[in-house]
C-alpha cells in the first residue's frame, strides 16, 4: 500500500483541473527532462503526475513507458513533503529495498524528487532524478533541482491558463454569434456581400455600401494580411476545413484599419457545392491596444500611477516596512515607511481588516476602506496585493472616492423618491421585511400605515401638477418629522405613502398616532401665496395581531385603507379579519362585471316617471341591471361595489348609454311617445373632459335628439377640487338640450349653493324620505321643503320610490311633479316599453307593476 497525503481529495482536484493526464508530448516539459539529465548526470529524469492509483508520466528521458502503479512509486512518497526527497540507496532503504523497480529493472540505485507544488498540500507529482548506482546529493543540487520543479510548475500553470484561454475563446467565438457584431453574407455565386446594420456602428459610415462583393472586402483587407486572409478563405472553400477565422486588418470608412477577428462558415447545396459564406466580424482593436498597453515601459507604468491616483508598494514582512512609489505622499499624505503610518489612518470600523490583508496579501483579491490623509477629507481607497516571495507582499492602493461617491448616489437613486427623496416601494420593503425579523426576535409589535391622499387628483386636475408635487414634498416632510428616529416613511408610488412603526406599545397605540397624523397632514400650507390643504385616509395593520408575513401585512393594511376611503375618507381604519372577505368579494364581482360587461350582460331596464297631475308617463329612468347566465336578472344591490372602480364605472357607463340610444331609436322608429330617459352618470366618469361629446356623439351616431336624454347626478359630483370641469361638462350638455337632475337630494354634503352654481333642472327626492311620508313627520317636513325649494328655483321635483296610493297622493298635495316607484311600474326590459305605453291607463297598476 502507497502513502496517502493528509490534503490527497484537494491535491486529487487540483492535478484533475490541470486537464494535462493522457496529453501528447510538450517540447517545454521534454526540455526540463533533458536538461534536468545533462544537469545531473543522471541516466533517468521524468515528470511524474501521481493520480490517485498510478504515476503517469508527462515527460520522460531515459524510461521507455509512459505510467506505473502507484504502490512502486517513489514520487508517491516524494509528494507527501514540500521538500526534494533524496534516496542515495534506494537498497538500503526499508521503504524501497523490494520495490521491483530496484530488484528488477531498472535497478534503481538513487532517487531524488523535487514535488511540484500548486498551493499549500497540493503537491500533484514531481521532477525526479534516477540512477542505476548509488550517489549523494548535495545542497546546492537540491537548490538546482527545486528550480528546476519550479519551472516545471511555471508550465504546469501556463498549461492550465492556455486550456483555460482556449475554454474561454470558444465560449466567446459561440457567444458573439448573438452580439451585435457586423455579420456577413457573401455569394460564392454572385460574389455579392451583405452585411448587418452593426457594420455601421463597427466601421464607421458607408464602410458596409463600400463592400458589396467579395472583391471589394478583400480590397478592405490591410496589404499583409490580404494574402493569408484569401487563403483561409479558400482552404474553407474546398473543404480542406470546416471553419473559416482569421484575425486581420480591415480599413474603417475613414481610412484607419481596425483589428478584426473574422469567422464564417460555408453553406453548400445537396452535391456539396460551396454555394454561400456566413460569418461576423468583430472589433478586437480595443483589445490589441490593451495587451499593447499591458507592455508599457517603467516610465509609462509611472505617469499612469500619478493619472490614476494608484500608489504601488511592496511590504517586507521581516522588517514590516512598506517601500510606497513616489507619488504616495501626494495621494496620501504618507511616504514609505512602517505599516502603521497606513494603518493609523485607515478608519477604524476598517483597520483590522486592512491590516490583515497588507500582512498576507491575496492574488486577485481586494479589500476598499476609508483613509483619512493628515491634511485632506477622508477618502476611499481600494488596495489588491499578492505575495510575490514569502516575505515580500507586492501590491497597489488607489482611489476609489470618486466610485464611491457615485455609488452612494446611484444607490440612493435606486431606492429613494427624487420628488420627496424619501425611500422607494423598493428600500421600504427591504426595511419593512428588517423590521419585522427584529421584531420576532425580540418579540416586539410592529405598525403598518398605509396613507393616501384624499381629492390629491383633484389638486393636479384644477391647479396643476406643480401644485401636486408640492403638496407631495410637503406630505413628505410632514411625516418626516412626526415619525420617532426608528420609525420608517416612504413613498410608494403616487399619492400613497407607507409608515412603518418600530416597537409601538401595542395596536392601540399605533392606531392613536394614526389619528394624530389624519389631524397634522390636514393643516393648510401656502402654496404660491395661497393655502392649501388635503386631507388623508390611513389603513393600520399591525405585527403580530393580523399577521406575520409583510404581504400579508401590506394586503391587510392596503384593505384598512379603502374601508377608510370607502367610509368617507380623511379617517383611520384598522385591519379586521372580516374586511378581507368584503374585499375579496367586491374583486370578485369586480371581476365578474368586466367578464359581464365582455359578454354584453349588462343591459339597461327602464322604470316610468309620472305625471302626477296627469299621471301620463312623461319619461323613463334608465337602471344598470346583470344579465346573469344561471341567477337571472341581478340589480346594482348586488354589484354596486364595481362602481367604485373608476375605469369599471367609465365602463358600465358607455356600455349603458350605447344600449339606451339603441333603445331610444327603436321607440323613435315605432312612433312611441316616451318623454325623456334619464342614464344615471358616475363620478369617475366626470374625470373625462369629453364627457358631454361622447355621450352627445353616441346619440347623433343612434339619430336620436338630446332633448331625448337626462343626465342623473348623485350630490358628490359637485364635491372636490373638480368642480369646474363639472360644471364645464354640465354646462355642454345643457347647451345641447339635455336635462340634468340631482338624484338622491338630500342624503349628501351638497349644499344650497350648488343648485345655483350648476346648471340643475330637476331634483328628485330620495325614496328613504318617501317611504315614511304617512307616518314621519320629519320625513314629510323635509319633503315638503325639497319640493318648496324646488318652486322656488323653478326646478321640477320627481319622488322617488313611491309604492302606495297614499304616497301619491300626498306628493300630488304637496305639488310634486312627477313620482317614480313601485305605484305605477317595475323596472323592465326595454322591448317591454312599447306594450307598457300603448297600454298605460288601461291596465291597472298591479298589472302595470307585474309587467316589469
Amino acid at each position: 500500500m502507497f502513502p496517502v497525503a493528509p490534503q490527497e481529495a484537494a491535491r486529487l482536484r487540483a492535478l484533475r483541473d490541470l486537464a494535462i493526464v493522457g496529453t501528447p508530448p510538450e517540447p517545454h516539459f521534454e526540455a526540463v527532462c533533458r536538461t534536468a539529465a545533462a544537469l545531473f548526470s543522471v541516466p533517468i529524469s521524468l515528470v511524474s503526475l501521481v493520480e490517485a492509483d498510478e504515476q503517469w508520466f508527462k515527460a520522460s528521458c531515459g524510461l521507455d513507458f509512459v505510467r506505473t502503479s502507484r504502490a512502486i512509486a517513489f514520487c508517491a512518497h516524494a509528494i507527501l513533503a514540500e521538500d526534494v526527497l533524496v534516496v542515495e540507496d534506494a537498497t538500503l532503504d526499508p521503504r524501497f529495498a523490494q520495490n521491483p523497480l530496484v530488484t528488477g529493472p531498472p535497478h534503481i540505485r538513487f532517487y531524488a524528487g523535487a514535488p511540484l507544488t500548486l498551493g499549500p498540500g497540493l503537491q500533484v507529482g514531481t521532477l525526479c532524478l534516477k540512477d542505476v548506482v548509488a550517489r549523494r546529493f548535495s545542497e546546492a543540487e537540491r537548490r538546482q533541482l527545486r528550480d528546476l520543479a519550479a519551472i516545471v510548475v511555471a508550465q504546469l500553470r501556463l498549461h492550465r491558463a492556455e486550456r483555460e484561454i482556449a475554454e474561454r475563446e470558444e465560449r466567446y467565438r459561440l457567444a458573439a454569434l448573438a452580439t451585435k457584431d457586423a455579420i456577413w453574407d457573401w455569394d460564392l455565386v454572385s460574389d455579392a456581400v451583405t452585411w448587418s446594420d452593426a457594420a455601421e456602428t463597427l466601421f464607421g459610415r458607408g464602410s458596409a455600401e463600400a463592400a458589396l462583393t467579395g472583391a471589394q472586402w478583400m480590397e478592405r483587407i490591410h496589404p499583409e494580411d490580404r494574402d493569408r486572409a484569401r487563403a483561409s478563405i479558400a482552404r474553407v472553400v474546398d473543404g480542406t476545413e470546416d471553419h473559416y477565422g482569421g484575425e486581420y486588418r480591415f480599413r474603417r470608412g475613414d481610412g484607419s484599419y481596425a483589428q478584426v477577428l473574422d469567422r464564417g462558415f460555408v453553406i453548400r447545396s445537396e452535391s456539396g457545392t460551396a454555394l454561400r459564406m456566413v460569418g461576423a466580424l468583430h472589433d478586437v482593436t480595443a483589445r490589441r491596444l490593451s495587451e499593447s498597453a499591458l507592455r508599457a515601459s517603467e516610465e509609462r507604468l509611472r505617469l499612469a500611477l500619478r493619472a490614476g491616483r494608484m500608489v504601488a508598494w511592496e511590504r517586507d514582512l521581516r522588517t514590516g516596512l512598506a517601500t510606497r512609489s513616489d507619488n504616495a505622499r501626494e495621494l496620501l499624505g504618507i511616504g514609505s515607511g512602517p505599516i502603521s503610518d497606513l494603518l493609523d489612518r485607515v478608519h477604524p470600523d476598517d483597520r483590522a481588516h486592512v491590516g490583515d490583508f497588507s500582512a498576507y496579501g491575496g492574488s486577485l483579491d481586494a479589500v476598499e476602506f476609508r483613509f483619512r490623509p493628515p491634511e485632506a477629507p477622508e477618502m476611499w481607497l481600494c488596495m489588491r496585493a499578492e505575495q510575490a516571495e514569502p516575505e515580500r507582499i507586492v501590491g497597489i492602493t488607489f482611489d476609489i472616492t470618486d466610485r464611491k461617491r457615485a455609488e452612494a448616489r446611484l444607490w440612493r437613486t435606486a431606492n429613494h423618491d427624487p420628488l420627496t427623496e424619501l425611500p422607494n416601494r423598493a428600500l421600504f420593503q427591504a426595511r419593512f421585511r428588517t423590521a419585522l425579523a427584529e421584531a420576532e426576535r425580540r418579540g416586539t409589535p410592529v405598525g403598518l400605515l398605509l396613507i393616501d391622499i384624499d381629492d390629491f387628483k383633484d389638486v393636479n386636475d384644477t391647479l396643476g401638477h406643480d401644485a401636486g408635487d408640492a403638496m407631495l414634498k410637503e406630505m413628505g416632510a410632514r411625516l418626516s418629522a412626526l415619525i420617532r428616529p426608528a420609525d420608517t416613511v416612504a413613498r410608494l408610488g403616487g399619492d400613497e405613502f407607507a409608515v412603518v412603526l418600530a416597537q409601538p406599545s401595542g395596536l392601540a397605540e399605533a392606531a392613536g398616532f394614526a389619528e394624530h397624523l389624519v389631524a397634522r397632514l390636514r393643516e393648510p400650507f401656502r402654496y404660491r401665496d395661497r393655502p392649501l390643504s388635503s386631507k388623508v385616509s390611513i389603513g393600520l395593520a399591525g405585527y403580530p395581531t393580523h399577521h406575520r408575513l409583510p404581504d400579508e401585512l401590506m394586503k391587510d393594511a392596503d384593505i384598512a385603507l379603502y374601508r377608510a376611503k370607502s367610509a368617507g375618507r380623511n379617517r383611520v381604519a384598522v385591519y379586521a379579519p372580516e374586511m378581507r372577505a368584503l374585499t375579496e368579494r367586491r374583486v370578485a364581482i369586480a371581476g365578474e362585471m368586466r367578464e359581464a360587461l365582455d359578454q354584453g350582460r349588462i343591459i339597461p331596464f327602464y322604470q316610468p316617471k309620472v305625471c302626477l297631475a296627469t299621471k301620463r308617463i312623461v319619461g323613463f329612468e334608465a337602471l344598470a341591471r346583470w344579465r346573469h347566465p344561471t341567477d337571472g336578472i341581478r340589480a346594482p344591490g348586488y354589484f354596486g361595489s364595481a362602481f367604485e372602480d373608476p375605469e369599471l364605472a367609465r365602463a358600465i357607463g358607455a356600455c349603458m348609454i350605447g344600449h339606451v340610444a339603441a333603445d331610444m331609436r327603436g321607440w323613435l322608429a315605432s312612433g312611441l311617445d316616451f318623454g325623456r330617459v334619464a342614464v344615471n352618470v358616475s363620478s369617475a366618469e366626470f374625470h373625462q373632459p369629453d364627457l358631454a361629446e361622447t355621450m352627445l356623439g353616441v346619440l347623433a351616431a343612434a339619430g336620436v335628439p338630446a332633448t331625448r336624454l337626462e343626465i342623473e347626478v348623485t350630490e358628490t359630483v359637485f364635491l372636490g377640487r373638480g368642480s369646474d370641469c363639472v360644471a364645464a361638462i354640465l354646462g355642454r350638455f345643457h347647451e345641447s338640450g339635455v336635462t340634468v337632475a340631482l338624484d338622491d337630494f338630500g342624503t349628501g354634503y351638497a349644499s344650497l349653493t350648488h343648485l345655483k352654481q350648476f346648471p340643475v333642472d330637476h331634483i328628485k327626492v330620495d325614496q328613504s324620505f318617501v317611504r315614511g311620508l304617512e307616518q314621519d313627520g320629519d320625513d314629510a317636513a323635509i319633503v315638503a321643503a325639497v319640493i318648496g325649494l324646488g318652486r322656488s328655483l323653478q326646478t321640477q321635483v320627481t319622488a322617488e320610490g313611491v309604492e302606495t296610493q297614499g304616497q301619491a297622493d300626498r306628493l300630488r298635495a304637496m305639488g310634486c311633479d312627477f313620482a317614480q316607484g313601485y305605484r305605477y311600474a317595475k323596472p323592465m326590459i326595454g322591448t317591454r316599453i312599447p306594450w307598457l305605453i300603448r297600454n298605460w291607463g288601461r291596465a291597472p297598476a298591479p298589472a302595470r307593476a307585474a309587467a316589469g
